[in-house]
């Protein structure tokens, strides 16, 4: 079975929730894990789960968000059901994630751009997931610049191996592309007031971490009496 979790996405000034990323997951046992291959579940099982979870979120946000893996990504049948469910779900605005994981197998920058400029056509936003790490390196995000709204940068990829002067090197530098490209930026991995009172030298529009919100289980409408919300685990 799988089901979405949902970690909200807050506004900076005033911090509050705006909107929510939801996480696919999957349950083994008594867990809800990450999935080994998400290639398992076919595009419609998943805008179809979309629907029954977003109709249960807060009506105060403005958008949700999933991830999709680069083999996800530029599947046409992922745009194509992704647009049928987009109208659905207003006023709730639909965006997609592309993830920084490498692809399973081969997929080059061409089919990357093409699918990133048919989501665009369908008026589906689409956001730069953790910018300077793992595929999404700076060559990926300049070629689909045209194409996408927002950069996430993830302080947790950086602070586990580099020291807080390499921190703030990297996080100045995609601030400073975002606001040249005009697009909006998000830092993700707050943990702390700390993180807080350093991103406020920065022009960051959102903000996410689990110093704000932690991922939540999100049931569908059949299941919001039964409240069987167990804990979020990482595999």
């Amino acid at each position: 079975m799988i089901r979405f979790w949902g970690q909200s996405k807050f506004s900076v000034d005033p911090l509050k929730p705006v909107g929510c990323e939801l996480f696919l997951r999957e349950k083994i046992g008594d867990s809800w894990v990450l999935p080994d291959d998400f290639a398992q579940f076919p595009p419609q099982q998943i805008a179809d789960l979309l629907l029954q979870t977003v109709s249960v979120l807060s009506k105060n946000f403005k958008n949700v968000s999933i991830n999709l893996d680069p083999e996800q990504f530029i599947d046409p049948e992922f745009c194509a059901v992704l647009s049928e469910v987009k109208n659905q779900l207003l006023p709730i605005t639909l965006e997609v994630e592309l993830t920084e994981h490498a692809s399973k197998f081969p997929v080059n920058s061409s089919e990357i751009q093409t699918a990133a400029k048919h989501f665009f056509e369908a008026g589906i936003d689409l956001i730069m997931d953790d910018v300077g790490s793992g595929s999404n390196q700076i060559d990926r995000t300049l070629l689909l610049n045209p194409y996408i709204s927002e950069y996430k940068f993830a302080i947790q990829n950086f602070r586990k191996t580099r020291s807080l002067t390499s921190i703030i090197h990297s996080l100045s530098f995609w601030c400073e592309l975002a606001a040249k490209n005009n697009k909006l930026f998000t830092v993700e991995g707050v943990e702390s007031k700390t993180d807080l009172q350093l991103l406020i030298n920065y022009r960051v529009n959102l903000l996410q971490g689990f110093g704000l919100a932690r991922p939540v289980f999100l049931p569908i409408q059949a299941e919001r009496s039964r409240r069987a919300v167990l804990p979020f685990t990482q595999k």
